[in-house]
């Protein structure tokens, strides 16, 4: 896996971009896993503001299904709108 940050981009040049490279070893593991498997970034090591936590699943409707039955009240779930369709 490879990590990084770049800035420069949006229409004002001041947005940041997160770059994450998965390995196909990786993305093995992702699938093989499902939900119960991850792979977490330290967003401190990277100067962000926020952990990341890339998971898989079958589908984003099983992947929200799962997230929304281990959430807290503070966890905020954006759904695609295109799943509300």
């Amino acid at each position: 896996m490879i990590k990084a940050t770049a800035t420069r981009f949006g229409a004002d040049g001041t947005r940041k971009l997160l770059i994450i490279g998965l390995s196909y070893a990786n993305l093995d593991k992702l699938r093989a896993d499902g939900m119960d498997g991850f792979i977490r970034i330290n967003g401190e090591e990277m100067g962000l503001p926020v952990d990341v936590l890339i998971t898989a699943g079958e589908t984003e409707a099983i992947m929200s299904e799962k997230l929304l039955g281990c959430s807290g009240p503070e966890t905020k779930i954006h759904i695609s709108d295109k799943l509300k369709q």
